[in-house]
């Protein structure tokens, strides 16, 4: 499986905050909209139906509704996410005064560093990024802002699993089998994860080595408001394995998440 392929091999009735919502037309309205990902853009009706699990009759009339109060948009016969989404969703006070405080932080951190650089945050037992800064040279890493990735394959997530209390539902999904590989050197051994968390929470950063993308590798840093100890983020480097300057990217990382924690902190964002 490629980190594409998360995207796009997505049932919105499977997923498990989507499985929370009530029959009510509020929750079938959740489901319309969480159908919707990088991988499908836009959406006819049927395939609308199918993907959400909204009967096709109600559907359609929530659709309408939906396109009224603009977070739907029509598109020919399809339909796609509308700005009110995006509005509504730059308001969320975490995230972006987060990216706020961190996106000038971002640019210095991938202008000194070259590489791909991430801003991620937890959200269950993914990694989400809020935030990338590329060159035209890393097409291949692939991430686009809000992708999700399952925690234990990212170093970001190694971060989030480490100071979690919720670290033993991911691990028992990984000693179950139930855990896809992005690659062939992605670790879904329970035994072996366990040991790089440990050595995670001595250390205090994270690092992945051909996990999620083969020939690149990523080292992550965890991001504290000054003064707590609390992760609320997790900063990242991503950079192709035959770079030899791991160390001068580590410094660079811990000094960019210092820089971010302190701009929190001024903030009083959490």
């Amino acid at each position: 499986m490629t980190l594409a392929e998360i995207e796009t091999d997505f049932e919105p009735q499977l997923d498990k905050e989507a499985a929370g919502a009530p029959p009510s037309v509020l929750g079938k309205a959740y489901l319309l909209l969480a159908a919707f990902d990088d991988g499908h853009p836009r959406l006819g009706l049927t395939e609308l139906s199918r993907r959400s699990g909204v009967p096709k009759a109600s559907a359609y009339r929530l659709s309408q509704e939906l396109v009224a109060l603009g977070f739907l948009d029509r598109v020919d016969n399809s339909y796609q996410l509308g700005w009110r989404v995006f509005e509504l969703g730059q308001r969320v006070p975490g995230p972006a005064q987060l990216r706020s405080v961190a996106r000038p932080v971002l640019m210095d951190l991938h202008t000194a560093t070259r590489a791909v650089i991430h801003l991620a945050v937890p959200r269950g037992n993914d990694t989400v990024h809020l935030e990338r800064i590329a060159g035209r040279r890393d097409s291949r890493v692939q991430t686009a802002i809000d992708t999700r990735i399952p925690q234990w394959f990212t170093a970001s997530g190694k971060i989030f699993l480490a100071h979690s209390d919720q670290a033993d539902e991911a691990l028992s999904a990984l000693e179950r089998g139930e855990v896809i590989p992005l690659t062939p050197h992605s670790i879904c051994n329970g035994r072996a994860l366990r040991s790089q968390l440990a050595e995670v929470r001595e250390r205090r950063w994270a690092a992945e080595r051909e996990e999620c993308i083969e020939g690149y590798k990523t080292y992550a840093v965890p991001i504290t408001v000054a003064g707590s100890t609390e992760v609320v983020a997790a900063l990242s480097a991503t950079m192709e394995v035959a770079r030899r300057d791991d160390q001068q990217v580590t410094h660079a990382l811990w000094a960019a998440a210092h820089d971010i924690g302190r701009g929190l902190r001024r903030r009083l964002v959490w």
